[in-house]
């Protein structure tokens, strides 16, 4: 419940002051890419601004995701309001979780509302549901379960750094590395340098594979494996944001304020 009570907060203070902001901006992407796509024909309007819309709320909600989680713990921290919280018969890792969960139901919030925005707009131009509603839904959910894992280790450098353009620059060193991680891969066998092979196989392991997350590559091709491609993908992102939750929380735990 102390982890709820925390949680609801933070969406609530999430909501009234940044949230509204992304939300206008997707708007302003969508009437523009529409008005350029417009030039197309249907089909292929129709395809573009599918492409289009999935792209611009995976990354939007990254953004929003990324710069709430880089200031949830250190806006508190500099305007001391923290000490005050932690003085009550709550534990730091369950303020922690409380305000981690909160931050990220505040960003999924923002990015249903920029779901509806899209779907409402491919209705316009004609899309139907069926036969690509399915694999929609899938791209959204695993787009997003991108942005739970990049939060996550946002959370961790932010706690490690105590600086937001530290955790800032290293989360997004992450979300983009962890995009050429079959890349990494393909250099830590093909290099002849034993300490660049060492370098190149450090970053593999260490980074996550976002590869087991884009449902859009099965757009077309292979539709047969969506559901393992989803269950498998589901549990990368669990395990990983686990992992990455549990050192920020260790690292918060011994923090001194």
């Amino acid at each position: 419940m102390k982890v709820l009570s925390v949680a609801r907060y933070t969406f609530i203070g999430n909501l009234r002051n940044r949230i509204f902001l992304v939300l206008i901006l997707f708007g302003f992407l969508l009437i523009g890419s529409s008005l350029l796509l417009g030039l197309l024909s249907q089909e292929q309007e129709i395809r573009m601004l599918l492409d289009v819309g999935l792209a611009a709320i995976e990354k939007l909600s990254l953004l929003c995701a990324i710069f709430l989680i880089v200031n949830l713990i250190l806006e508190e921290i500099e305007s001391k309001s923290l000490y005050l919280v932690l003085t009550r018969s709550l534990t730091r890792s369950e303020y922690l979780l409380g305000r981690f969960l909160g931050a990220m139901a505040s960003v999924f919030t923002c990015a249903i509302l920029m779901v509806l925005a899209h779907l409402s707009l491919l209705y316009f131009k004609g899309w139907r549901w069926d036969p690509d509603g399915t694999i929609y839904c899938l791209s959204v959910f695993m787009s997003l379960e991108k942005v739970f894992l990049i939060s996550s280790v946002a959370l961790f450098f932010s706690l490690f750094s105590s600086s937001a353009v530290v955790a800032l620059v290293f989360s997004f060193f992450v979300w983009v590395l962890g995009h050429f991680a079959m890349e990494l891969r393909f250099l830590s066998q093909n290099v002849q340098q034993d300490a660049a092979k060492l370098f190149f196989k450090f970053f593999y392991f260490l980074i996550p594979h976002f590869q087991y997350l884009n449902a859009r590559d099965l757009w077309i091709a292979a539709s047969d494996r969506l559901p393992a491609f989803v269950v498998q993908g589901t549990a990368y992102t669990i395990l990983y944001s686990a992992l990455s939750l549990g050192l920020a929380t260790l690292i918060f735990q011994r923090k001194e304020f």
